[in-house]
């Protein structure tokens, strides 16, 4: 189990959050950490957001222990069932047609991490020498960096960056990208929304997560950061604090 924390903030130009997320623990208190980033009109990416994250909460409090082998079945089957529910949700409400949400989420194990995620909302292995960026965006600017036709540079000041070509709720089905890596070597996991990568480089998460502040510190310093470079966004993260051997 890591010690973990979880940051949200409206942002400068938003006047509502449609992030959503929390840290959550079954009847054995596994832990599952879950990032979702909300879209559609009126309260619509709220609610979606909201909705993804509270499924999967109380799916993940109903379980007893979760055998390792069984992590990635279990992800995928229930990302699959609630998606599934929130697109009959927003069928039937009107107001919700169209709605959407991203989802980033990881169950914990003493020695790796079970990754899961839909849409361009991330999650981060990151240690004093090395960033790995676990997850790849469902984007069509990553498209474009994964067939060599624009650089990562690119990409970061691209006006499309925003066009997101798979997310929770829009489709009857969808099917999560699914990773397992082990965590040993590392010293902290980030889950994200692309508020705080849209405008905080890996690098400056890597630099400020280099300083031994603590939780609560390093995360006041990453949302100052994206406010510092102009984030137009809603921002949310978990970061979480990983118990191994730092050689």
């Amino acid at each position: 189990m890591l010690n973990a924390e979880l940051f949200t903030d409206a942002g400068q130009y938003r006047e509502k959050n449609e992030d959503a997320g929390g840290i959550f623990y079954n009847k054995t208190e596994q832990q599952l950490l879950v990032i979702c980033d909300g879209m559609g009109g009126h309260q619509a990416g709220e609610v979606a957001s909201q909705f993804v994250t509270e499924a999967l909460r109380t799916r993940f409090e109903e379980e007893n222990y979760i055998e390792p082998d069984q992590a990635e079945t279990w992800l995928n089957t229930t990302l699959k069932q609630v998606n599934r529910d929130l697109y009959e949700h927003a069928e039937a409400h009107s107001a919700y047609h169209g709605m959407g949400t991203t989802c980033v989420c990881a169950m914990i194990y003493d020695n790796h991490i079970i990754v899961a995620n839909i849409g361009d909302s991330r999650a981060y292995l990151f240690n004093s020498r090395e960033t790995d960026q676990i997850t790849s965006d469902h984007s069509f600017v990553n498209h474009l960096v994964m067939s060599g036709q624009i650089s990562e540079e690119e990409a970061f000041h691209h006006p499309q960056r925003n066009i997101i070509t798979k997310v929770m709720g829009t489709d009857r089905r969808v099917t999560p990208d699914l990773f397992t890596k082990k965590i040993k070597f590392f010293d902290y996991l980030v889950l994200c929304t692309d508020g705080l990568t849209d405008y905080v480089r890996n690098h400056e998460i890597q630099a400020q997560l280099a300083d031994n502040d603590g939780l609560n510190s390093h995360g006041k310093a990453l949302l100052a950061l994206s406010q510092q470079h102009g984030s137009k966004d809603n921002v949310s993260f978990i970061i979480a604090e990983i118990d191994g051997d730092k050689v």
